[in-house]
């Protein structure tokens, strides 16, 4: 039986994570998160995760308030989580021989390619990218036995951590309760990544000993927020609020975003379309109330 380190699994990733392994008898699953263990805190860390000896570390913890990491505090904040607790994590694995996973964003490009394979170089224009690049850097210094993957618009059921954020499509979802009219950026292209196709392409990559290194895990089909939403009313039959196409520009942010960070899957078997990753969360999300 292999032990498996999820940190941060209590929020929306990590909670599918903990799910994903945690149904299989071949692994004891351990599921930390901010009450648990301080990613920042190197030597705290360092201990606590030596006492476990886990043969797998999965960091889903992360710092993602994208328009705060603009400011001074932001920024400390987010080099803390995004690119020092990445490099002591790493350095750990390595010592106790375990193989490591960093998820990381499309945020790492500036969107002036429009497309993206895994070698591309990287050329963050927010602190947020900037903050992540650095984390990815840091691994790949330590070396050791890890993967990278990269992700993009994340959805899934809801986090039970109170740190843990909503959704876009679940944010969408609630605001058609509330409004018959909704704005939707179509100037801001990338893909969906659902989290329960990504925890069960994750857990294959580790069992089918992919080479070690970068990985792009997202859903097929590449679109903008509004293309997004107008296809999720569509599969939830919302027919009463319409959706109106929009620039960045009405809804100014501190954080510069680029136009389109497509992740294009060219090491691993291609996840479903993110068409059909909404029908199965939906459908998911009704049963649960």
């Amino acid at each position: 039986m292999k032990k498996v380190l999820v940190i941060g699994a209590r929020g929306m990733l990590g909670g599918e994570i903990v799910k994903q392994f945690g149904q299989d008898e071949n692994y004891e699953v351990l599921g930390w998160d901010f009450g648990e263990i301080d990613i920042t805190d190197a030597e705290s860390s360092n201990e606590k995760i030596r006492q476990e000896e886990p043969e797998i570390i999965i960091n889903c913890a992360a710092y993602n308030n994208v328009d705060e990491a603009e400011t001074e505090e932001g920024f400390k904040k987010a080099l803390a989580l995004n690119a020092d607790a990445p490099k002591t994590l790493a350095e750990i694995a390595k010592e106790i021989d375990a193989v490591f996973v960093q998820y990381v964003t499309d945020y790492v490009f500036d969107g002036e390619k429009g497309e993206y394979v895994e070698d591309d170089e990287k050329s963050p224009i927010s602190k947020y990218g900037e903050s992540k690049a650095r984390g990815e850097d840091n691994v790949k210094k330590v070396g050791g036995k890890y993967y990278l993957v990269r992700i993009s618009k994340l959805f899934g059921l809801p986090g039970k951590s109170e740190n843990a954020k909503k959704s876009f499509f679940e944010t969408m979802l609630n605001l058609a309760k509330e409004r018959n009219e909704l704005k939707g950026v179509d100037s801001e292209k990338s893909c969906f990544t659902y989290v329960s196709d990504l925890a069960e392409a994750t857990k294959s990559l580790l069992e089918e000993k992919y080479p070690f290194g970068v990985y792009h895990l997202i859903n097929e089909g590449a679109v903008t927020w509004y293309e997004g939403v107008l296809k999720l009313f569509e599969i939830a039959g919302i027919k009463n609020v319409s959706v109106l196409p929009v620039g960045s520009d009405e809804f100014p942010r501190l954080a510069k975003i680029a136009k389109s960070t497509v992740l294009i899957n060219t090491k691993f078997p291609k996840l479903r379309h993110y068409e059909d990753a909404i029908k199965d969360w939906l459908d998911k999300r009704d049963k649960i109330g």
